[in-house]
């Protein structure tokens, strides 16, 4: 009888938990367009407005236009360059290419509906540059209403940062070649938060998992799934502390129930197996 008991019991508290899955994840990954001043030798083009030994304007057979100073024939100081698409970079310029501080906008060539009415949508980033790429501190926004702000190197995200999802994600912490590497923390549009360790943008290593009923999974993660040894506390005041595989509890680990009862031993994908 105290068998079946505790067999009744255990089946009635795992079947509410059953799986212990992640919230899924957006993909951080926006395609990014370098400005490309290809034209800016300006014996190409036409001087139309000024000359090319201080300030005026300069336009290419292809359509691209340039205004503002120049040094030795190549754009030099704070300057506009449109590019016949539409895309436009806004800022400083050394030997004809983007230096300092400066904002660029480009569009992807696709057509969004906004309010009804097809058109194009420009991505934008705002900050620092190096040699004709986005070096230092700046601030990007894309076409699909994702966002970033923080540190870049030869135009990748690297380093600290932060990253607003349009579905209301947010990531804060370190990047590596455009992706979450180090250590992070992601909110969730649906309140779930982890904390810990990335790698190549997923959860990998050691992290807090806190959901948003109120469940907390503390332990380890490979490639973004509960797996290795750890900790998982229900709000009922349950925990089980083992080994998990899969999102689930896979090996040796034990089971406390909230009233202090437990059970140890063997489990295979969330069911107790023996002792």
């Amino acid at each position: 009888m105290k068998r079946f008991f505790l067999t009744v019991l255990t089946f009635l508290s795992f079947g509410a938990y059953n799986r212990v899955m992640a919230a899924p994840e957006p993909e951080l990954s926006v395609t990014d367009k370098s400005p490309d001043f290809s034209s800016r030798q300006l014996h190409r083009g036409r001087t139309t407005v000024g000359n090319m030994k201080n300030k005026g304007v300069y336009e290419w057979e292809n359509g691209d236009k340039y205004e503002g100073r120049f040094v030795d024939g190549s754009a030099e100081g704070d300057g506009v360059y449109d590019w016949k698409n539409g895309d436009r970079y806004e800022g400083g310029f050394v030997n004809g290419e983007a230096e300092g501080f400066g904002k660029y906008e480009w569009t992807d060539d696709k057509l969004y509906n906004v309010g009804d009415v097809l058109t194009k949508v420009f991505n934008m980033y705002e900050g620092e540059w190096k040699c004709g790429k986005r070096y230092g501190k700046g601030k990007a926004k894309w076409s699909n209403g994702d966002s970033y702000e923080g540190d870049w190197i030869n135009d990748v995200r690297e380093g600290s940062g932060t990253y607003y999802g349009a579905n209301g994600d947010k990531y804060v912490g370190e990047f590596k070649n455009n992706r979450r590497n180090g250590h992070g923390i992601y909110y969730y549009a649906n309140g779930d938060i982890y904390e810990g360790e990335w790698l190549n943008g997923e959860k990998h290593g050691k992290g807090k998992y806190t959901y948003a009923n109120g469940n907390v999974y503390e332990g380890e993660f490979v490639n973004s799934y509960i797996a290795g040894y750890g900790k998982y506390t229900w709000v009922s005041g349950a925990v089980y502390e083992g080994e998990f595989k899969d999102d689930m509890r896979n090996g040796q680990g034990v089971y406390t129930m909230p009233n202090g009862r437990q059970i140890s031993g063997m489990w295979k994908d969330n069911r107790h197996v023996g002792s």
